[in-house]
């Protein structure tokens, strides 16, 4: 009764949790002033954009770069840090401590750097990408893009997809509706209201509560930055809900938002569309994760010239910089935890024999999953703060790719530089649960409720003269992992008839449903690979084809989880990087670095870079100024 009579007295008078929380501010500047680590070298210390080179299509000469194959004789000695897996998360950590003057070797356990940054080539004369489909605030001089080319000499050429970057159909093929998200604000506010003119006011308050939603991200950051016991008070007193409103959306899902708005269900699903870039249909999505999602695509969207593994082969140099490597073809089975319960090291499993590798940061790219399921040994892992998120959250969902190859160029086969999100009807959770409840023998005897169709071969204007008189399409759908486990354990392009059948049948439906969409494909198909969440597991080292890392619902962006999946893991000398610790996509992994090199450094590196940005800028217009004089 006394504590309920205190608590209920202090949160009438919230001036005494201000009080207290300035108090606790003060003690921690002051201890910071007395205690603070001596920071590491600024690793923004001038810029270092170079002018840009022409683009290396040698296939040699890249895989000299991007598949550089483990050997004992290739790993450094004097190891600053090592980083499990070369995802961008992993690239962009070792690439800032490089900067930073630290000796970093980065181990991917395939046979190409880059993760999702990675694309392969077909004998046929194609090319995909299989993991960066479109960007964000790529523009010149926008911060992401600046942050970006940093870590890759400004190499990078980032070219303007279509305005009408995704467009979503609905509906059977041959009476669907289609609807454009276009380039700027105003003129995707526009084009939605031109398509639904009885719900203007629903459009207008959708939009104001994206960019709420994206405001408020700074919170999500935050706690994955400040000091856990600070974290905590932000929590408990509830100041955190007054400093940012990221988490007030948080838990509620994006279709309980559509609900107040309006109840035309068409314009919720198109205003949900985007759901498949992080997995969690709308009645399970987080609707502050998706409001910082669309709104980072309301500016437009780009696609990297050259290809997404063009961003792979320009970071691994600026690694290589102080003496790091980035190896492939090293699976790492375990990281060594010294007698004091520290990560001092890790084992690289080879047919030749372990090797071991010690460094003094240990840094796992590889997911909370992987990290503390099969790499620490269990009696560390499950005592740690961060294992029971893997119960709590779960893995996220799996996928099918299919890979195309076409006979025809962009303009022959109406092809477009953006992409397509096709539903099948505007129930889309509905439609969804229902497609996820079939058996693998059903799967591909019916349409595909959703489909996500692109051509990197129409974003990449480089694509024609590489490869001419060709052109690709990317289609990508939801499955479940159940569908192919009996297949795991089997050898990739070696698990028999039966599998091979059903990947058959998966490929003719898609095509089937492109060719409907867009007549002009028909016969044009003239490669057809198609990826199941077993494949993933090969070819990006996950255990069930999740695709995302650890699920993106509700739960996962609570204040309480939001805090403990942060780089600094409660285990000496082991951090954490990559999508499990802000969220899934190419820029949330490029800052999951800069958290991760931030915490190492004992540096605000996010102030370093802002600071290094404002002196580029104002050099620039100083020298624009002097021209005008």
């Amino acid at each position: 009764m006394i504590f309920e009579g205190f608590f209920r007295y202090i949160s009438s008078h919230p001036s005494i949790i201000i009080g207290a929380f300035l108090f606790y501010v003060f003690v921690y500047c002051v201890s910071l002033l007395v205690n603070r680590k001596k920071p590491g070298r600024n690793p923004f210390y001038k810029n270092q954009e170079k002018p840009r080179e022409k683009l290396v299509t040698d296939i040699k000469a890249r895989d000299a770069i991007l598949k550089q194959r483990f050997t004992p004789a290739k790993v450094p000695e004097n190891l600053d840090a090592i980083v499990i897996g070369s995802g961008y998360g992993g690239l962009s950590t070792a690439a800032i401590l490089a900067r930073a003057g630290k000796k970093v070797l980065v181990l991917e356990q395939h046979d190409q750097a880059g993760g999702c940054c990675h694309t392969y080539y077909s004998k046929k004369g194609f090319e995909f990408d299989t993991g960066i489909h479109y960007v964000g605030n790529m523009g010149e001089r926008e911060s992401h893009r600046f942050f970006l080319d940093q870590l890759t000499d400004g190499q990078i050429d980032w070219v303007p997809m279509a305005d009408d970057y995704d467009t979503v159909i609905l509906g059977e093929a041959s009476e669907n509706r289609r609807y454009k998200m276009l380039r700027g604000r105003e003129e995707c506010i526009r084009e939605l209201k031109k398509n639904f003119p009885k719900d203007h006011e629903a459009i207008d308050k959708y939009i104001d509560l994206i960019m709420k939603a994206r405001a408020g991200y700074t919170g999500l950051m935050m706690l994955k930055y400040l000091p856990k016991w600070l974290c905590k008070i932000l929590i408990f007193t509830g100041i955190i809900h007054w400093i940012s409103e990221y988490f007030k959306y948080s838990q509620m899902s994006v279709i309980q938002v559509l609900d107040t708005l309006t109840d035309n269900i068409e314009l919720k699903a198109t205003l949900s569309y985007i759901f498949g870039d992080y997995g969690v249909p709308p009645k399970e999505a987080a609707f502050s994760f998706h409001g910082t999602l669309v709104g980072h695509y309301l500016g437009g969207a780009y696609y990297p010239r050259g290809g997404p593994s063009e961003i792979a082969l320009h970071t691994i140099p600026v690694i290589e910089i102080p003496g790091g490597r980035v190896l492939v073809q090293a699976p790492v089975s375990k990281i060594i935890i010294n007698s004091k319960g520290r990560a001092v090291g890790v084992t690289v499993k080879k047919a030749t024999g372990d090797m071991d590798i010690n460094a003094k940061y240990i840094i796992s790219d590889a997911g909370v999953i992987n990290t503390f399921q099969y790499l620490l040994p269990p009696t560390i892992a499950t005592k740690s703060c961060i294992y029971p998120m893997i119960e709590k959250l779960g893995s996220s969902c799996s996928f099918i790719t299919a890979f195309l190859g076409l006979e025809g160029s962009t303009e022959e086969l109406n092809l477009n530089a953006g992409n397509i999100w096709y539903f099948t009807q505007a129930d889309t959770d509905g439609a969804l649960n229902k497609f996820l409840s079939l058996d693998v023998d059903d799967v591909g005897h019916q349409d595909f409720p959703l489909l996500y169709i692109s051509s990197p071969s129409a974003k990449d204007p480089s694509f024609p003269d590489r490869f001419p008189g060709n052109s690709v399409l990317l289609v990508i759908t939801l499955a479940k992992y159940e569908w192919f486990e009996k297949w795991k354990d089997e050898r990739v392009k070696k698990r028999g008839d039966e599998y091979n059948a059903i990947k058959d049948r998966i490929g003719a439906r898609i095509i089937e449903q492109c060719v409907k969409l867009n007549p002009k494909l028909e016969d044009k198909v003239t490669l057809l690979k198609v990826g199941t969440p077993v494949t993933n597991n090969y070819y990006l080292g996950t255990k069930k084809g999740e695709m995302y890392g650890l699920n993106h619902s509700m739960e996962r962006f609570s204040p309480e989880v939001s805090m403990t999946l942060r780089p600094k893991t409660d285990i000496p000398g082991l951090y954490l990087t990559g999508q499990d610790m802000v969220t899934c996509g190419f820029v949330s992994v490029l800052y999951a670095g800069l958290l991760t090199a931030s915490t190492i450094l004992h540096r605000n590196l996010m102030s370093d870079l802002h600071s290094l940005r404002k002196q580029v800028i104002q050099a620039a217009k100083e020298k624009k100024d002097k021209k005008l004089d």
